[in-house]
């Protein structure tokens, strides 16, 4: 994938055109066999944490599956925090804050085509996975969207051990993608889309996967793309 920019590049993009979107984090909470969808500052147990509302309408697709990787059928909820039904072994949800154009007025939730004096302009799509259980049929992606996969049962880790990963877009392995742990940049994928990442700490783990293409339809120059992996280990 040539059009790939480069890893340090795409770093300092994001940090340049952080949106209210990807300023925060999205996550997931699961309770007894629903999830709900959360925005703000994700669980780390620093000082600060909180939630912030969204619109629920960010969903754009939710794909369940149980533990043999079939396809469970699932509903998103219409207020915020949005809740997924279950039960699910495994739960991508897929969200979008749309077009955003940096103007000299200001920032605006509209594409590039809509306006004058802009900046700089991107299309924010970010999704997150939640994992719940394991078997050798979740060592695949879920989606098309960008997504980090396990190789290996990622519940048998322990602080110490490294988890072999894989990220892919449009089900293909992702060359070049910059991956965080816990916020804190690991390294980038290799060619075959492949990372180790050491867990540190038992709880709940995030993984972030980030990367930026060029857009060509004039509604903005960039879709900045991120995912998240995350499961619990025990305490």
């Amino acid at each position: 994938m040539a059009w790939l920019l480069p890893a340090v590049t795409r770093l300092l993009l994001l940090l340049l055109v952080a949106t209210p979107l990807n300023a925060h984090d999205l996550w997931l909470e699961q309770g007894d066999d629903d999830f709900l969808l959360h925005y703000g500052h994700r669980p780390s147990g620093h000082s600060g944490e909180a939630t912030i509302d969204y619109a629920p309408g960010i969903v754009k697709a939710v794909h369940c599956v149980d533990a043999d990787g079939r396809t469970m059928e699932t509903s998103a909820g219409t207020q915020a925090p949005v809740r997924i039904t279950g039960p699910c072994a495994a739960l991508h949800v897929l969200t979008s804050s749309g077009f955003w154009s940096r103007t000299i007025e200001g920032l605006r939730n509209q594409p590039a085509s809509e306006l004058d004096g802009v900046l700089r302009s991107w299309q924010a799509v970010e999704g997150v996975k939640h994992m719940s259980a394991w078997s050798t049929a979740l060592a695949t992606p879920l989606t098309g969207a960008l997504e980090i996969t396990p190789l290996a049962d990622p519940f048998a880790a322990a602080p110490g051990d490294k988890l072999r990963l894989l990220v892919t877009l449009e089900g293909e392995p992702l060359p070049g993608a910059a991956v965080a742990y816990d916020s804190d940049t690991r390294g980038v994928t290799g060619r075959d889309g492949r990372i180790n990442i050491r867990v540190r700490h038992p709880g709940v783990q995030f993984i972030t996967a980030s990367f930026e293409s060029p857009r060509s339809d004039g509604q903005a120059e960039l879709t900045i793309h991120a995912g998240t992996l995350m499961f619990e280990l025990p305490q």
